[in-house]
């Protein structure tokens, strides 16, 4: 059963819909239903896109990474998108956009759909469902020509597997001289289900809920960020286990293994841009009340000459996962159904991933033309040794006796925007 506030929002994004769909049908069909466009169509409406074919090799035969592995591959981030943002108002806009993907992991259709209300010329709201302003690169996850690297640093923005909410957003901007100042904020929920390395979950997070500040001067900008949020997510064997816990009397251990709760979310940030380097970096922090769900400390760090219409880049990303202890209250040694039970517990910790790695990228990228680019990138990633078995650390292994932790990724890249 959906809650009365799900509920609402479903019925916004709605009606956000058919306003949206209505004014492109009265705008670019006639009344036979044949296309036609006016001086005011195009005032009113504006279409833009984007586009990326990424080829990807692992030369590794014993693991896969991301989807990668030793055959050429151009499934996992090739994707294609249309944005449209129709003019209502004067102070009021639509916008939608349609995202199609590739890979697997993510299902094509629309990734955006909101009304934007601008009361003054410093402040934005924005109504539907958009997406959620983690990181530094949020709002051009999907439109590479928009950062140099080919494939954000995985090590960070991997860290969070959901990237659009349905709420409300609320933005304010200043500036002067050369300080500008942004500050926003966001209220809403997420209810879909996410693409892990291995698995779809069903998740649900409410009162998602966040607050962002940007500061701009001279060629810095600096962003810091916190998000939290009240999360479920639907592991139905581990909540079975957790109530036979519960059952027997262990009390703590069946809460241990509860994987719903608030978890929050730390981000902060620093970029410089001159004419000849560039600099970038961005650290983030995700922190759980469960002991099943990792608590994850990441960070990655760019340096970049610009010698146009190339710039080449070194880059370095490092991600730790850490857990929360077991209880130790089932006792051992005293009945054979008890020491089961206590094995069983133990083997869930075992098996949590830890997902640590480190890599190490070098690249390219030439602007050939104003709004088309194409970039080379070379990725060393290597696990933590300890992070490797059940499929952890990112990669999946095929063979562990084999893989020696550590595996070179290569990646070309057409991006496109028009």
């Amino acid at each position: 059963m959906l809650s009365n506030g799900l509920k609402k929002q479903l019925k916004i994004i709605r009606i956000l819909q058919s306003i949206f769909l209505l004014s492109l049908s009265s705008h670019f069909l006639s009344p036979c239903g044949v296309p036609s466009v006016y001086a005011k169509t195009e005032d009113a409406l504006q279409l833009s896109g984007f586009a990326r074919v990424v080829l990807g090799y692992l030369d590794e035969s014993d693991a896969t990474y991301f989807g990668y592995d030793d055959s050429i591959s151009f499934n996992q981030q090739s994707l294609v998108g249309l944005q449209a943002d129709y003019k209502i108002l004067d102070n009021l806009s639509a916008t939608g956009q349609f995202i199609g993907h590739r890979g697997s992991k993510r299902e094509s259709g629309l990734e955006w759909l909101y009304l934007t209300y601008t009361p003054t010329r410093s402040t934005q709201i924005k109504l539907g469902k958009q997406r959620i302003p983690f990181f530094n690169y949020s709002d051009s996850l999907d439109v590479g020509f928009a950062y140099p690297w080919i494939t954000l640093p995985r090590q960070v923005y991997s860290a969070i597997f959901l990237s659009t909410f349905e709420g409300v957003l609320a933005n304010y901007q200043w500036s002067g001289g050369k300080i500008g100042f942004d500050i926003e904020g966001y209220w809403g929920s997420f209810d879909d289900v996410v693409s892990t390395l291995d698995a779809e979950v069903p998740a649900k997070v409410s009162a998602l809920r966040g607050l962002i500040t940007k500061i701009n001067y001279d060629n810095w900008t600096f962003r810091a960020s916190y998000h939290t949020g009240d999360t479920i997510i639907g592991l139905p064997e581990l909540k079975e286990f957790s109530s036979v816990l519960g059952q027997f009397g262990f009390i703590q251990s069946a809460e241990s293994l509860n994987s719903d709760g608030k978890a929050e979310f730390y981000q902060i940030a620093a970029s410089y841009d001159s004419l000849d380097y560039f600099f970038r970096t961005e650290v983030t922090q995700v922190d759980t009340r469960s002991a099943v769900i990792p608590n994850t400390r990441s960070y990655f760090v760019t340096a970049g000459y610009n010698h146009y219409p190339f710039l080449s880049y070194v880059s370095f990303a490092k991600n730790k996962t850490t857990y929360g202890a077991p209880a130790a209250e089932i006792p051992v040694g005293f009945d054979p159904q008890l020491d089961a039970l206590a094995s069983g517990y133990q083997s869930v910790f075992d098996a949590l991933p830890l997902l640590d790695s480190q890599s190490i990228t070098l690249g390219t990228r030439w602007d050939f033309k104003s709004n088309l680019a194409l970039k080379a990138e070379v990725t060393l990633i290597k696990a933590n040794q300890d992070s490797i078995g059940n499929n952890n650390s990112s990669f999946v292994v095929l063979d562990e006796a084999n893989f020696d932790k550590k595996a070179p990724l290569y990646q070309l890249a057409l991006e496109w925007v028009f």
